[in-house]
């Protein structure tokens, strides 16, 4: 899965793009009460899939997010990619989860 947002990004150089495209990589915490998430993204996903350099958004994106089995279910990067995706909508981005 990979979320790709729509928005005025700002990236760490500087310079603003109206989108990007981004993987998420998530790992369960020992304890099992929260999830590490980490990122990378690209311009988009042709970018990607041709092995091009990432980019560095100056998103707020979270490194961790809560996590309750009985609550949010087994898919690890389902529940990651649908938390992110409320929080960054709530910051007035768009964001669509696609899958791969």
């Amino acid at each position: 899965m990979a979320l790709e947002i729509s928005g005025n990004i700002e990236l760490n150089n500087g310079l603003t793009l109206q989108g990007c495209y981004t993987r998420l990589n998530p790992l369960l915490d020992t304890d099992g009460s929260s999830i590490r998430v980490m990122n990378a993204s690209w311009v988009n996903q042709t970018s990607y899939t041709n092995g091009l350099s990432e980019i560095e958004p100056n998103l707020n994106l979270p490194v961790r997010v809560d996590y309750d089995r009985a609550v949010d279910g087994v898919d690890l990067l389902d529940v990651v990619s649908n938390k992110i995706k409320t929080q960054l909508e709530g910051e007035g981005f768009s964001v669509v989860i696609t899958e791969l």
